[in-house]
């Protein structure tokens, strides 16, 4: 599914023009983000949870030949844990 397929479905959902729809996902979307960037979690009931990770930084073996040891500095990246409900549907 992509985010035109979801604004169809929306659109069509609840009876609202593809404009209105879009909107909607893009705020939902831009709130998503803003709250992830503050590092804050993202709670969707039945759904699951977004939320900031950190990853340490550690040592690994350079892509360009594999011998050189190179450190991966630490950074964020964001994780996504499903609900039960969820996992129950794509069992």
């Amino acid at each position: 599914m992509t985010k035109g397929d979801l604004v169809i479905a929306i659109s069509e959902g609840i009876g609202c023009s593809k404009k209105e729809a879009e909107r909607t996902v893009e705020l939902i979307f831009e709130e998503m983000k803003n709250s992830l960037s503050r590092g804050e979690e993202v709670k969707i009931s039945g759904f699951g949870v977004f939320q900031v990770k950190f990853r340490k930084e550690r040592t690994g073996r350079s892509p360009i030949g594999g011998h050189e040891k190179i450190v991966i500095p630490a950074t964020k990246t964001i994780g996504f844990k499903p609900s039960k409900n969820l996992k129950s549907c794509v069992k």
